[in-house]
């Protein structure tokens, strides 16, 4: 190939990529990533991080990996890779006081009709007595009527206060932690919650009843994952989360219980947003289209790491 031939195919390359329509922007999915009409538009691709599943076809997206912000293409996207979930909403549970009115919902999700009194009855399946006194001993400290009582029908849960029907997503999800899940602590931090609730027969049917609330908190910002784990006596439905806001709210509430100093997911979050935005303006790899919008809604609201 000659050297005019060269030059030309060099200067058409540049033109080309001049021309080319790029804007960083926040998606759809309320992701951080970058649009090239370039990118050929030929799979959609689907991912679950953190409990969030989102589809999309291939473009640019913005991950954290190793502590490091990378720009990578959608179906490069990997195992510990953290994308950026930006949106300006708020819960407002924050502030929210603890009670039978939000928990009520976890309390129920095991009932059954007592054909001899005629009344609905709510039990814990295998429960022992050691955590019978252990979670008692919790329900007292938080000031809540509950009673876990051993009865000839198992492990029983009783109210002195009247069925109330008002609750909340994720009054639900402290409840279900309190009866079925465990806090994941380290050096007197919160650092995650898991919860394992047994399911079978007909009872099954909970699990499209609990997807539902998730999906639901979702819509107010905060993230839990599931996994469907199998055992000798049927299906366990794990839920999993270490997001930050959703500890800081247990936290608050378990606080009569006990105390933690500190959520360093938070810290660690914002540490990152601050590199974030270094990565945004020195990169020559970030369009100028849409980046000085896009800071501004980093710089003033908050960002999630949702991690796959």
């Amino acid at each position: 190939m000659s050297i005019y031939r060269k030059a030309f195919i060099t200067n058409i390359m540049s033109l080309y990529q001049c021309n080319e329509i790029m804007n960083i922007e926040i998606d759809k999915n309320n992701l951080l990533t970058i649009f090239n009409e370039n990118i050929p538009q030929t799979k959609e691709y689907t991912y679950n991080v953190s409990g969030y599943l989102f589809s999309d076809y291939d473009k640019g997206i913005i991950v954290l990996h190793k502590k490091e912000w990378k720009l990578i293409n959608l179906k490069n996207f990997g195992d510990n890779m953290s994308v950026v979930y930006v949106k300006h909403s708020k819960t407002d549970m924050q502030n929210k006081k603890i009670d039978e009115t939000l928990l009520h919902d976890a309390m129920k999700v095991f009932q059954w009709f007592d054909e001899e009194t005629g009344k609905k009855y709510y039990f814990i399946p295998g429960l022992g007595e050691a955590q019978q006194q252990e979670k008692n001993k919790v329900f007292k400290a938080l000031s809540t009527a509950y009673e876990i009582k051993k009865t000839d029908k198992g492990m029983i849960i009783e109210t002195n206060e009247n069925e109330k029907e008002e609750s909340s997503s994720i009054g639900k999800f402290f409840g279900l932690l309190l009866l079925y899940g465990k806090l994941e602590k380290k050096n007197n931090e919160l650092i995650a919650i898991k919860i394992q609730i047994p399911l079978f027969g007909q009872y099954l049917a909970q699990q499209e009843i609990l997807d539902e609330e998730i999906k639901n908190l979702q819509n107010e910002w905060i993230f839990l994952k599931t996994d469907k784990l199998q055992n000798k006596n049927g299906m366990v439905y794990q839920i999993s989360s270490n997001d930050y806001e959703l500890l800081e709210i247990f936290a608050k509430w378990y606080e009569p219980v006990e105390k933690f100093e500190k959520i360093t997911k938070r810290e660690f979050t914002q540490e990152m947003k601050s590199k974030l935005i270094e990565f945004l303006q020195s990169n020559p790899e970030i369009p100028s289209e849409g980046k000085n919008d896009v800071i501004k809604q980093i710089q003033t609201g908050t960002i999630k790491l949702l991690t796959k």
